[in-house]
């Protein structure tokens, strides 16, 4: 195939040569430094004073540097080879070397091994002939063949053969040479010999004679720029480039549209968050001094295996990270700089939310992924892929009023409108009753209540709080947000899975409890009560905690600490790793068996955001402070990781049921593994503004913020939050026994 480029266009190639010029393949971008160089060079080839033949492409690893030098032979049309240098080149190396040669000395060796190993004429004739397969005469005669040949050889054994270098074979032939990485070489004489074949019509002298350098020969230097065990490249070298090139990571789109040529996964959102990343990564390193490379080979090779499926969080070490350094406190630098860009946040956000499109969308659910998420009908129309169940689209179809409420317009038009279609209700309506559990008709018994009234006041229940909640949102920034709150629903898989979990917190926390429920049993009602905002008393001790209670004050007669909590557990996409969400689903186990025990009131919610362009909101009351502690361990069993997270949603709804307790203390706890982030635009600024304007509104108001960081954004969450209210989270075992400790102090 003929480019516009080409020089060569009435020279006739090899079959051999023919294979060697580059054929670009269909994942290749052509760029504009490639169009440059190639018309540089063909617009100077005739002219016998500033002909272009000898280039230079100088950048870091990955830059792509070696891409330029085959797509110049296919622009070009001439055939490609390379050499890559070593430390230890010398000049042989580039012109080629004189070795020996021998006539069948294969088979020579192999005779002469034979003979060494046997003492006697005739243990050396039947070791030729089992070595050869022969009879017995003819290895008489292959014997006789080896002493006449070395009889006959003796005064001249060995004869000598020029072998050319590729270097010298390019230059004769005239080929598209690339010579890689000549910056490593030790002696820096091996170079400057090529001085000379650099030069229009130059010749290098050989040991059989003068070779003149083709006039299509063109000479491509590419090397790396300040990299361990490199040198500076000679100036005399150096000065005989006619061009040279600066070579850097492309532009970001660049990167983005190679690495979907490239991989064929053509998602730009995490392509072009992945190509932030690597960039980041090239930026620390450089600063940082670390020797190794992030470039665009990495970027290809993680990208391929997010278009496999993998998760780019885990991928990322082996494919980036670790060919950068595995030096731990490098290693460290790289990932304080990730955690600080967010970078990961957002990749960690599209990874666990790419099944979005597909609830826009509309998809079928296979029977796998039906059963893996409980749902044991199918409905009858296309089911969202970012539904948890048909039970949670039931409760959307039911929160209709809801999200009309919440939309821009508020006529009835579009309240019937956003309604699901009747089919579907029905649909939903079979699945829920088809999913009917052991465990409601647990709580029916314990309850006293028919399966069908314990039903109906969740209806009425959930309707309340969806009220409520759209009543305190008016007028707020989350107004027009689609808020909707679930009642999650207990199986008896679900149980038996919570009491398993409680087995294995149960040996960290019921000392504690045990302790605290004795110390509150015992104490007399006229004895003080310690750690008071206000008292008649000033206590010492507890200037330590720093928490402004460093009062005790005489209780009145009945008179008991109290303390009332509600608990906020994040379930944003990346609870998924490192046993997060577990580790909060143990730490929440461990509070309610802490508030049963000692009869404190206890909410508990969970919360998502973005499950659904309708849904942008998602609030799971697994307890209220109304609700006894029948099933709740099982609803906490059906916190999963979701989608993304709009913190100042689930706090200002926490937040203001505990200013409605007449408990003494009140105190939420956030546990959370990252950052806010939710569609559109909540993340960054807007969403630190929000959450502090939760805790300012509320703090007066007497409810005491705690913020749990489980993750890897402690340090925003610490911002965001305060110092006085930040808990550093870093062991995932221990955090029930933890946090039961520390809600213990509220009670001393």
């Amino acid at each position: 195939m003929k480019t516009p480029y080409a020089v060569t266009s009435g020279r006739e190639f090899s079959k051999l040569e023919r294979m060697m010029i580059w054929e670009k393949p269909a994942s290749h971008q052509t760029g504009e430094v490639e169009l440059r160089v190639a018309s540089e060079i063909k617009e100077n080839w005739d002219d016998p004073e500033l002909k272009i033949f000898n280039v230079l492409l100088e950048g870091d690893a990955g830059s792509g540097k070696t891409e330029l030098a085959k797509a110049l032979s296919y622009q070009l049309q001439l055939p490609y080879t390379k050499v890559t240098c070593f430390a230890d080149m010398d000049k042989s190396d580039v012109f080629g070397a004189l070795l020996p040669v021998t006539e069948n000395r294969e088979e020579d060796g192999e005779l002469l091994e034979a003979i060494y190993q046997t003492d006697s004429l005739q243990g050396v004739l039947d070791l030729v002939a089992r070595h050869f397969s022969l009879t017995q005469m003819a290895a008489k005669e292959k014997l006789a063949q080896l002493v006449e040949r070395i009889e006959n050889t003796t005064a001249n054994p060995v004869q000598y053969r020029f072998y050319p270098s590729e270097i010298l074979r390019a230059l004769e032939k005239g080929y598209l040479l690339e010579i890689q990485e000549p910056t490593v070489i030790r002696d820096a004489s091996v170079m400057v010999a090529l001085n000379s074949a650099l030069e229009a019509n130059g010749m290098l002298n050989t040991p059989t004679g003068l070779v003149r350098r083709h006039p299509d020969c063109v000479v491509v230097i590419t090397t790396n720029r300040n990299y361990q065990g490199t040198r500076p490249l000679n100036e005399s070298l150096r000065d005989r480039m006619q061009h040279a090139e600066k070579m850097d990571l492309p532009p970001l789109e660049v990167m983005v549209s190679r690495g979907a040529a490239k991989t064929g996964f053509d998602q730009e959102e995490p392509l072009t968050i992945m190509g932030k990343v690597i960039r980041l990564l090239e930026e620390t390193a450089k600063a940082n001094a670390i020797k190794g490379v992030a470039g665009m080979r990495s970027y290809f090779y993680w990208v391929n295996t997010v278009r496999q499926g993998q998760d780019p969080l885990t991928t990322l070490y082996p494919k980036v990270l670790y060919k950068l350094t595995t030096e731990p406190s490098e290693l460290s630098l790289l990932e304080d700089a990730l955690a600080k860009s967010g970078l990961l946040k957002d990749l960690s956000a599209w990874y666990h939310g790419r099944n979005l499109q597909a609830f826009k969308e509309g998809r079928r659910l296979s029977q796998a992924e039906a059963d893996a998420r409980n749902i044991t009908e199918e409905a009858t129309t296309l089911v969202g892929a970012s539904d948890e169940v048909n039970s949670d689209r039931k409760e959307a179809a039911e929160e209709t009023d809801s999200l009309a409420e919440t939309a821009p317009t508020e006529s009835d038009t579009s309240k019937e409108a956003m309604k699901l279609p009747d089919s579907e209700e029905h649909s939903d309506a079979v699945s829920q009753s088809a999913t009917g559990t052991e465990a409601e008709a647990d709580e029916a018994v314990h309850t006293g209540a028919t399966a069908k009234d314990l039903a109906e006041q969740e209806k009425t229940l959930k309707k309340q709080l969806n009220q409520k909640a759209r009543k305190l949102f008016k007028g707020t920034t989350h107004e027009k947000e689609g808020l909707i709150i679930h009642r999650p629903k207990a199986t008896a898989e679900n149980q038996r899975a919570a009491q398993a979990l409680l087995g294995e917190i149960r040996p960290q926390v019921a000392p504690i409890i045990k302790k605290l429920k004795e110390i509150l049993e015992n104490e007399v009602s006229v004895d003080f009560s310690r750690g008071q905002y206000t008292g008649t008393r000033f206590d010492a001790s507890r200037v330590a905690y720093e928490d402004f209670r460093t009062f005790s004050k005489k209780n009145p007669p009945q008179e008991a600490p109290s303390l009332a909590i509600g608990l906020r557990v994040d379930e944003s996409g990346s609870m998924v790793r490192e046993g997060r969400l577990t580790a909060a689903q143990k730490a929440a186990m461990g509070v309610l068996s802490f508030s049963k025990e000692l009869d404190l009131p206890l909410m508990i919610y969970g919360d998502t955001a973005d499950l659904s362009s309708r849904e942008k909101t998602s609030i799971y009351s697994y307890k209220e402070f109304s609700d006894d502690y029948q099933n709740v361990p099982g609803k906490l069993m059906t916190m999963k990781p979701r989608q993304n997270n709009r913190d100042g949603v689930p706090l200002r709804l926490l937040a203001e049921a505990l200013t409605k307790e007449a408990a003494t203390t009140k105190v939420l706890l956030s546990i959370s593994d990252g950052q806010p982030k939710a569609l559109p635009d909540y993340t960054g600024k807007k969403a630190r503004e929000d959450i502090q304007q939760v805790i300012a509104d509320y703090e007066r108001q007497g409810v005491i913020f705690l913020a749990a960081a489980i993750g890897e954004d402690q340090e925003i969450i610490r911002e965001i939050y305060g110092e006085h209210r930040f808990l550093d989270i870093s062991d995932l075992q221990h955090f029930p026994e933890e946090l039961v400790n520390l809600l213990a102090r509220y009670l001393d």
